[in-house]
């Protein structure tokens, strides 16, 4: 049997796909239709908006705006995928989650090199699986450390 520790969720934003540890994640949620609150977003930190999850209100960062990836589905149609932090519990937007699968089912590749100059400020990481490219999501990069701040 997988432990958690041995998965990673997979998720895609504009058609690219993403692979998450699956200890960072707390649940599911979607699609968000009303849940969101636009209006107690703060761009400055890359919140989009928040979110009632289990009777509190969650900051929403929206990844795909970091990494200069066009929007694929209305924001109303993504989906939440809420986190859990040192600082708390948050939520990124995603277009789709695929599956979850097993840790090992990827193989580590090089960022190439005309890509290493814009992966430090999103990501720092490739996985393959079956020829096709996954970014590794690290979510300190989004939200709550002093990276989000530079």
């Amino acid at each position: 049997m997988a432990h958690v520790g041995d998965r990673v969720l997979v998720f895609r934003l504009g058609g690219i796909g993403f692979i998450l540890d699956l200890r960072s994640v707390v649940e599911v949620q979607g699609p968000l239709s009303a849940q969101l609150d636009v209006s107690r977003s703060d761009i400055n930190q890359g919140i989009v908006a928040a979110m009632v999850f289990r009777g509190a209100w969650l900051p929403v960062v929206d990844p795909a705006a970091k990494l200069g990836i066009p929007a694929a589905v209305r924001m109303k149609d993504q989906v939440a995928v809420v986190l859990n932090s040192l600082e708390g519990s948050w939520a990124i937007l995603v277009d789709a989650v695929d599956e979850l699968s097993a840790a090992d089912s990827f193989a580590s590749c090089d960022i190439p090199f005309l890509l290493k100059a814009s992966a430090c400020s999103g990501y720092s990481q490739l996985k393959l699986r079956n020829a096709e490219p996954f970014v590794v999501f690290d979510p300190e990069l989004f939200y709550g450390s002093p990276a989000m701040q530079a």
